[in-house]
Parts: structure tokens; sequence; C-alpha cells
């Protein structure tokens, strides 16, 4: 069996405004590549761009693992999957309608609040004017961040914001940076805690996990301490949460959890980070048992099984 490994390729421009840093290193796309070829006759690695289209049906790949996120725009995680289907190789991880909403932050939790899903209130802004048409709606502090950015883009210590004015002039300089909307949600002075998923009939719930900055580098604890009430309602809300989108194969989905050990739900990540220097995702794997390779391996099992099976979504 042969797999192509689909990822970015970042040269010649490097990083994207709507990206920023959600690109893998090289260093990453290599481990991948190893960790694949232990699960099949051959890995290949094919970056996405231009000529991606030619050089998938050069190599004709029995699946392709895709890790691409694309290059800019709301629809930029849905490219890949949708030129897969085109070509009709089957492939790891949700389909392009899944990836769609998920990058959609307020259409996620809309979708979640309907199925009564705590989330944080929010608002949606095109432009800084629009702040003062809406501040009979807004409770501060209140946390900013890119409408359609990946888990952490955008968010920084200035992303929580105490007043109107210095609101209005954050979501004009968002906007421009960014090129999109700006959500703008409650801010919760909480924990975060963020649960993985793998899996499709049968679905395991992974070990919650924290992320730290520790030295100014990135930790995860894992499995991190939380009450069991509280374990089974994330395991709950993250099981409902990946039915309703459609999600298969995989998946990450983050909340805060406030002092009153409540949790909110922030967003789901079908696409999440698989690399074994940084990624969130392996470390809960690990957690429960699964080697780096493991993992791949297991991704690997479930798209196969998915798109072998009728009636299955692919």
């Amino acid at each position: 069996m042969k797999t192509a490994l689909i990822y970015d390729d970042t040269a010649p421009q490097g990083r994207d405004s709507w990206v920023e840093a959600e690109y893998e290193t090289p260093r990453t796309i290599q481990a991948l590549l190893e960790a694949l070829e232990e699960h099949c006759d051959k890995a290949v690695p094919i970056a996405l761009g231009p000529r991606l289209i030619e050089k998938i049906k050069k190599e004709k790949p029995d699946l392709a693992f895709n890790i691409a996120e694309g290059r800019r725009g709301p629809t930029r995680e849905s490219i890949v999957p949708i030129i897969l289907e085109y070509l009709n190789i089957p492939y790891t991880g949700s389909d392009g309608i899944t990836l769609g909403i998920s990058l959609n932050k307020a259409l996620t939790k809309r979708i979640a609040a309907q199925v009564g899903i705590r989330t944080p209130s929010f608002q949606v802004f095109q432009s800084g004017a629009e702040v003062t048409q809406h501040l009979g709606e807004l409770e501060f502090p209140v946390l900013l961040k890119p409408n359609f950015g990946g888990s952490g883009v955008g968010i920084a210590p200035e992303s929580v914001v105490y007043d109107a004015d210095r609101l209005s002039i954050l979501v004009s300089e968002y906007v421009a940076r960014y090129n999109q909307s700006c959500l703008v949600e409650d801010y919760i002075n909480g924990t975060d805690v963020t649960v993985g998923l793998l899996g499709n009939l049968s679905v395991e719930v992974l070990p919650p996990g924290k992320t730290v900055i520790y030295e100014g580098k990135r930790k995860v604890i894992c499995p991190f301490p939380i009450s069991r009430s509280l374990r089974e309602q994330l395991t709950d809300w993250s099981l409902k949460i990946y039915g309703l989108l459609g999600a298969v194969d995989f998946s990450r989905l983050d909340y805060i959890v406030d002092k009153e050990d409540r949790a909110h739900f922030l967003e789901i990540n079908p696409l999440p980070g698989l690399s074994p220097y940084y990624g969130i995702m392996p470390v809960l794997a690990a957690t429960a048992g699964y080697t780096f390779s493991d993992l791949i391996g297991a991704i690997m099992e479930k798209a196969l099984m998915r798109n072998q099976t009728p009636g299955m979504k692919i």
C-alpha cells in the first residue's frame, strides 16, 4: 500500500496571516513519513500547491494522510479533502464540510449552544466601528480572537480587553492583520482543558490535558486532574459535538473550566497538529498508551475501515 502525506509547503512565501504558525516543520514532516512507512509499503510526501492534482495522479496513492491547513480563506482546510474526493482517493480525517464549519468558531459555538452545550457568549465584528453599535450586548472583560484562526492564532495577553475604546482599536487591527472577522466572547478566568477523540463507530476519548507555558516553551500536562463529574461532562459534550459536525477518525476539543468547575466549550479542531515534538494530540494519545507510530497507524486504520464500510461517511 502506498500512502501520500499531503502537507503545506510554505516556501517561498513563508507564513501567511490566515494560518500564521500552523505549518509543520520539515522535522515533523520527516517524522510523519517515517511513522507512515511503519504501516504501509511506501510513504511519499506531496506538498499542497498548484501542481497538487498532477502529483497525486502521478503517485496514485492508496491512501492520503492529510495534514494540510491550506493557504488562506475561511475554507482553506477544505481544499485538500475536496480534491481527494474528486480524485477518488481515500484520506484520513474529516471532509471539507466538517473542516469548513469547524474553522468558523462562531458557527461551531452556535451549533453547540443549540444542543445545550455551554459556551461563552459572543459577538462577531467585521470592523472596529461595529463595536459601539453593540456595547449593550458586551460584558467586559472580553476575549478577542480571529474567527477563522487556528486554535491559538491571534490569542495573546493583549487579547483580553477591558473597555470599549480599546476593543474598537484592537478589532480594527485584527481585521487588518488577519483579513477576517473577529470573535469577541466573554472572558472566563479559568483553566484550559483539551480532550482528544480517536475513532468512528467506536470513539475512544483520550485522557484530558492542559497546555501550559513553562520557561518559554509549551508543555502539555496529561492526564490533567479534573473531577469525575467534569470528566463525564466533557466526554459527553465532546462525543456529541464530534457526531453533530460529522468529524471522523480523530479530533481535539478545547474547553475552559471556570472557578466553579463549570466547563465552557471553545472549539473543535478536526485537523489537530500531530507533531511528535510539539503537538498536543500525540501527548494525549501517549497517556492512553499509544506510541507516536501507534497513533499514526490507528488514524490510518480508522480511515481505511471507514472507506471500506458501506454507508459510512467518507
